[in-house]
């Protein structure tokens, strides 16, 4: 017994370890699946006219300013009027992979000689790789107007997008503002200044080997904004640390299964099965290779979908154990009714576990689960209404097991019927009865019943209703009471107290004998011997004594015999 404390305690220790661990996967990300769904239906969402401007600057302008620069807005066919629309028409043609369009929002103007040898669709490309690995740039932060932003630290025909820490020091992302072809409007750019930092930045946050090489060989396909090569790339890495978890919980499992011969099974299972997992998923999210992470790779895995799954596995595995345990308590303490009782408790844990799961989930990705939750409860309180009378039988179930007036298995009697108990639900008691038949009972109702439980009695009652005839002699009654009052005394399965024969009193057609005794049994076959031999007795010690039961129909209608 110590060995399997040990070995259970053991297995608790490591769970908690590997808790502590990962305490803080459930902290709410800045990056989140739903802001990247969101910003890419910003990037697709392409007008073809701008808003009104948002900035003070551009408010004070005169009417007449305003629709000359509305008017000639129309004739820029890329969309570089404003800051937003520029940056916006950028990633859309970048995400479509047309570098050869999004490169038309670089300013490539006197560029460093090394940045000139580069084609600008390859600058285009490497800067959508730059940005997807280090900053998120929210579409809804940059200006409308086509002046852009002022008072924002930078020269005002530039507006700045984000900022990238380097190990030099912060990199500013620019839009600047420059001369359009033929004479059109001025149009907004990716600053020369950002373009000519591309090489450096790309040197410094691009992809390693193998992601270089899975990127230019696999489709460029895209999924909540992570590619098909990294969806490759980080399932096999996970995979990997499976095979490593697999091996590590299978050593671990042998040593306790040596060190404790008595381990459970269940506990080896938990420890190859749940917490296999939840170490693979801890290992891959603290050791994975950081040099192909982007941006939606971290707001995937701040959603935490495989540890959540992990996580609820470990705890139902461990409500499973925990009720095993208990319900082996209960049954060496002879409570075998608490064990019926368990399953129901442990489904509502399940189910609380299950929820708790999904509402984390939710908020991983970004969602508020508060207004989920809100929902949740107006729709729960109309299932609540609907529910009422199943709450009720719940309610009623949970008491029939804490109180326990009858059990599975119990002969009971209830209403006008007589029957053994099969099963306690959480709705409704199925009754076997003795016609064989079949009775269910709410158990909202069941419990308020009057219930007699017969399989509760610790002897069974014997008592005879003896009516002898009026015409019976004194002498013979006297003597037929004494012989079966001997009887019954010396029976050897009759209880000694309370044991009596008593002439009791009369009718108008009869003479009433009160027998009250108890056949020490609980077992209804052997009561039924019992009494079969006492019944032929007493049948001997009428005849003996010249004694006969009393007929009814010699009586007439004013209660005279005949």
């Amino acid at each position: 017994m110590a060995e399997n404390v040990r070995g259970g305690c053991l297995n608790w220790v490591m769970m908690i370890l590997l808790a502590s661990l990962s305490i803080g996967v459930f902290a709410e990300p800045v990056i989140t699946v739903k802001s990247i769904m969101d910003n890419e239906d910003k990037e697709k969402t392409q007008t073809t006219s701008p808003s009104q401007p948002k900035d003070l600057s551009a408010a004070h302008k005169t009417s007449t300013e305003q629709a000359m620069e509305s008017s000639s807005l129309y004739y820029d066919e890329f969309h570089r009027l404003t800051p937003r629309s520029a940056m916006q028409a950028y990633f859309k043609a970048a995400r479509a992979r047309n570098f050869e369009l999004a490169a038309k929002y670089l300013d490539v103007r006197n560029l460093p000689l090394n940045v000139q040898s580069i084609s600008p669709a390859l600058l285009a490309e490497d800067l959508l790789l730059v940005l997807d690995r280090t900053v998120w740039v929210d579409i809804d932060t940059l200006s409308q107007s086509p002046e852009g932003k002022q008072n924002e630290g930078v020269p005002d025909y530039r507006d700045l997008v984000a900022q990238i820490p380097t190990s030099i020091g912060p990199i500013q992302i620019l839009l600047q503002r420059v001369p359009g072809n033929n004479g059109s409007p001025r149009i907004w750019k990716i600053s020369n200044a950002t373009v000519s930092k591309i090489p450096f930045l790309i040197e410094e946050f691009g992809y390693n080997a193998v992601g270089e090489w899975l990127y230019r060989h696999l489709p460029q396909a895209e999924l909540l904004g992570v590619m098909l090569w990294q969806w490759v790339y980080f399932t096999a890495t996970f995979l990997g640390f499976v095979f490593f978890a697999v091996l590590i919980t299978r050593i671990i499992a042998a040593i306790i299964h040596r060190l404790s011969v008595h381990t459970s099974a269940d506990i080896l299972a938990f420890i190859k099965g749940p917490i296999c997992l939840l170490m693979a998923v801890i290992l891959a999210r603290t050791f994975n290779d950081k040099a192909n992470v982007t941006l939606a790779v971290v707001a995937i895995s701040q959603g935490a979908t495989v540890l959540i799954i992990a996580w609820v596995w470990v705890f139902i595995r461990a409500v499973d154990i925990l009720k095993h345990r208990l319900a082996d308590r209960f049954i060496m303490q002879d409570k075998p009714q608490a064990v019926y009782l368990l399953r129901p408790m442990s489904n509502v844990f399940k189910v609380i576990i299950m929820i708790m799961a999904i509402l984390i989930w939710f908020e991983n990705l970004g969602f508020n689960a508060t207004t989920l939750i809100a929902g949740l409860g107006i729709g729960g309180l109309a299932i609540a209404l609907a529910a009422q009378k199943t709450v009720e039988n719940i309610i009623g179930a949970i008491t029939l097991y804490i109180s326990a007036p009858v059990k599975i298995g119990s002969l009971c009697k209830f209403d006008n019927h007589i029957g053994t108990i099969e099963e306690i639900g959480l709705r409704a008691t199925r009754i076997r009865t003795l016609e064989r038949s079949v009775v269910y009972v709410a158990n909202a109702k069941f419990v308020d019943m009057q219930l007699e439980n017969i399989s509760e009695r610790e002897r069974i009652s014997y008592r005879p209703n003896l009516m002898l005839s009026a015409k019976t002699q004194k002498d013979d009654l006297h003597a037929f009471i004494t012989a079966f009052k001997q009887l019954l005394t010396e029976h050897e399965e009759i209880c000694n107290e309370p044991c009596r024969v008593k002439f009791k009193g009369f009718t108008p057609w009869a003479l009433q004998v009160d027998v009250l005794s108890y056949v020490n049994t609980t077992d209804f076959n052997k009561y039924l011997d019992v009494i079969e031999e006492l019944n032929l007795a007493i049948i001997c010690l009428l005849n003996k004594h010249n004694c006969e039961l009393a007929s009814p129909e010699f009586v007439n209608p004013s209660g005279d015999l005949k």
